[in-house]
């Protein structure tokens, strides 16, 4: 019987095809195995297991598995006859014994190098299809070193890793996946940011979880994305004990806005309501208008034109917001001029509205968080980009070095 190299050996177990008693040429390597004896009878038993293995009828495959089985006497025979089980217990989905017979074959230690690391890989997927992840992770480890092949390697190790409640290591095995997928020119699937995200919410690190949405974001960023990341990330910061204020909430919804993902009319009158509550008569107006525009506000919504009619009041009240800029630029502190910068923000005059917010942090005694975040909002709104990035990367804490993320995520979308 002619000998069989290493990466046959593996390349048979992995795929569970029937094994060649000989080696293609290709395969054919300094590292092979040295000639393989075997007995007469054996030859004969093991034969006929061979061609009842490639047959349906899988009793008889049992039957003349069992009957080489029996008749194996040194390790050659032995180590073949197991690789045949491999085979067998896969096409019976027999999952425990399938992973006994590969425990076996990788104690025998006849496969070495990335060949053995692909074998712990499938090991590690037998035992994590059991939901068995504590005993899955140290065969992904094992495959990792040995520098397996398997290109679902990093995922399932994060998996394996999340599901122990190690979620530092999951998710950077995610990123290893996902990196790999780049390099490899490929788009890694949502479901990976998802997963991730999910996982870092319920670990309760919203700092990285946002983070992620970012990058969920950046690689699908569709209206509907943008729109459910957006919701999901208030609905798992309040769960959290992260409540946002009515200004931290205003530059989410402008956020939405600008990546037009409003949804319904309830989001739309959220906006105008809290940029009315805020002093934001412009704001609350086009908001609305721009509602009814897109069909999400009905002509007879009461709530939506009381809102309208008491936001066109006050905005023709208000004047002009020359005088006020004069004040603040005399003013002691920064407070005037952040004021008069959220008004012209709200009346998308970003250029005016970066000149006062830039004051504001000259002058101090504001609220630096607050104040970076919308310089970076008004900057972005003119186009912008490196320019609001600096400001957005000025903003920490949480949630609006969050917000800030998210407007750099945006920021760094593709164009349309």
């Amino acid at each position: 019987m002619n000998s069989v190299s290493k990466a046959a050996i593996a390349a048979a177990v992995l795929l569970g095809m029937p094994l060649a008693m000989s080696a293609p040429a290709a395969a054919q390597k300094k590292d092979e195995a040295p000639a393989i004896k075997v007995s007469a009878e054996f030859r004969k038993a093991f034969t006929a297991a061979q061609a009842a293995q490639k047959g349906a009828d899988i009793a008889a495959f049992e039957a003349a598995l069992s009957a080489a089985e029996a008749v194996a006497q040194n390790d050659d025979e032995k180590y073949y006859t197991l690789l045949m089980r491999y085979d067998l217990e896969t096409k019976k989905r027999n999952e425990v014994a399938r992973g006994a017979a590969l425990d076996r074959i990788i104690a025998a230690g006849r496969v070495t190098g990335p060949d053995l690391g692909d074998l712990h890989f499938v090991r590690g997927q037998i035992l994590a299809a059991q939901k068995k992840y504590a005993e899955a992770l140290p065969h992904y480890e094992q495959a990792r070193a040995l520098a397996s092949t398997q290109p679902d390697l990093p995922l399932q190790r994060a998996i394996a890793l999340f599901e122990t409640n190690n979620v530092q290591g999951g998710v950077a095995s995610l990123d290893e996946a996902i990196k790999a997928q780049e390099a490899a020119g490929k788009k890694a699937p949502e479901a990976w940011y998802k997963f991730a995200v999910s996982k870092l919410y319920q670990s309760g690190n919203k700092a990285v979880a946002a983070e992620w949405l970012s990058r969920q974001l950046a690689a699908y960023p569709s209206n509907e994305a943008w729109r459910s990341s957006l919701l999901i990330y208030m609905e798992q910061a309040r769960a959290k004990g992260v409540a946002m204020d009515a200004d931290q909430e205003l530059d989410m919804l402008r956020l939405m806005r600008a990546s037009k993902a409003l949804g319904g009319e309830s989001d739309y009158l959220n906006y105008a309501d809290i940029a009315q509550r805020r002093g934001l008569p412009w704001e609350a107006k086009a908001v609305i208008e721009e509602g009814r525009a897109a069909g999400k506000i009905q002509a007879s919504n009461a709530a939506a034109n009381e809102l309208y009619r008491s936001a066109t009041t006050r905005e023709k009240a208000e004047g002009s917001l020359a005088p006020e800029a004069t004040k603040a630029a005399s003013a002691a502190n920064g407070t005037p001029a952040k004021n008069v910068g959220d008004a012209y923000l709200g009346s998308r005059d970003f250029a005016k509205a970066a000149e006062m917010y830039r004051l504001a942090l000259q002058k101090g005694g504001v609220d630096a968080n607050l104040v970076n975040t919308r310089l970076g909002i008004a900057l972005a709104m003119q186009g912008q980009k490196a320019e609001a990035k600096t400001a957005f990367q000025a903003v920490s804490g949480a949630p609006r070095g969050d917000i800030a993320r998210f407007w750099i995520a945006w920021l760094d979308q593709p164009a349309a």
